[in-house]
């Protein structure tokens, strides 16, 4: 595998809580995850909500700061960059939030706001600014006579395509996509994640794609990593997550995507729902809901193993079949 563009180190995110009563928890949203991406490949980032997926994001966006372990841009830890060196970071590495309405300036007109970035980084000169931004707005398929519309004037999909316009504009290597369709009709979901392949191929980007919806991440991404309660429990060539996963968790979010019927995933799911991030169970997270969990599930948490090449898993049970 090439160098990659952007690694993480076992990377670990704690909040602390406080109760009603005054008592303080910890709560470790994302639990020493190991991943790497390399430049023009879509990495997947899947899981149900809560998992630590978002969070996991902006850390790799530098965005919010890990308590232990290392972010890595170019193997440069993000960390210890200089002024400069954090600049380009900054530029590099952008983001698409799963909200755009609430990541966008409700008082600025639309076209400022993609222009802004071209601004910041001194992309463009100053009389060439709006038409570069414009340029943008076209390849998102938005009109130039929308330029000085505000935001509330857009639909859902518009204001998407408004995010995805202005994280461009920064010219970045990377884009980090959060659930950048988990809101929108389903039909526009599939403008979006084909706007977002025209794009990573017309810009040479590198893509991480995050989403709790397996059958969202199935036909965009060239490596899949599955996460539950913070924990990476599974990593694999997309085709093969799909042909022959090898964690339980994951075969659960595939029994949930509609049109998917594979053999030996007639059983029903799991009846519990996921235990709190504050009070995980002894052993591996998942083995509550597990149909497959032996006695050491229970005492004694899995490590995540090649199972074959590029392919990994935290599993104590070999499964069998799809």
């Amino acid at each position: 595998m090439n160098m990659p563009i952007l690694a993480t180190d076992r990377i670990t995110k704690r909040y602390q809580l406080k109760g009603i009563s005054g008592a303080r928890t910890s709560l470790t949203a994302v639990d020493r995850v190991c991943l790497s991406v390399v430049e023009g490949e879509t990495l997947g980032i899947a899981g149900e909500s809560g998992c630590g997926k978002s969070t996991l994001a902006k850390i790799m966006a530098g965005l919010l700061t890990a308590e232990e372990g290392t972010v890595s841009f170019e193997g440069a830890d993000i960390a210890v960059l200089g002024a400069e060196q954090r600049r380009l970071f900054r530029r590099s590495v952008q983001m698409v939030f799963q909200d755009p309405f609430s990541s966008l300036n409700p008082r600025m007109r639309i076209g400022d706001a993609i222009a802004e970035p071209v601004i910041i980084h001194g992309l463009a000169e100053r009389h060439k600014v709006r038409d570069a931004a414009i340029a943008l707005m076209l390849q998102v398929g938005l009109s130039a006579d929308q330029y000085d519309r505000f935001p509330h004037e857009f639909s859902g999909g518009q204001r998407q395509r408004i995010g995805i316009a202005r994280a461009l504009a920064a010219q970045p290597r990377l884009l980090l996509a959060d659930e950048p369709v988990s809101s929108l009709d389903i039909s526009i979901q599939a403008q979006i994640i084909n706007l977002l392949q025209d794009l990573k191929q017309r810009h040479g980007l590198t893509l991480v794609m995050i989403s709790h919806d397996l059958g969202v991440l199935r036909h965009i991404s060239d490596r899949i990593a599955v996460m539950y309660l913070g924990a990476l429990v599974e990593l694999a060539p997309a085709a093969e997550l799909f042909s022959r996963s090898r964690h339980p968790y994951t075969r659960l979010l595939l029994s949930a995507i509609p049109r998917i019927r594979r053999e030996g995933a007639s059983s029903p799911p799991p009846p519990h729902d996921p235990p709190s991030l504050a009070s995980l169970p002894q052993g591996c997270r998942f083995h509550p809901r597990c149909p497959h969990a032996v006695e050491r599930c229970r005492i004694e948490a899995p490590s995540l193993d090649e199972r074959a090449p590029g392919h990994l898993a935290a599993c104590h049970v070999e499964l069998v079949g799809k």
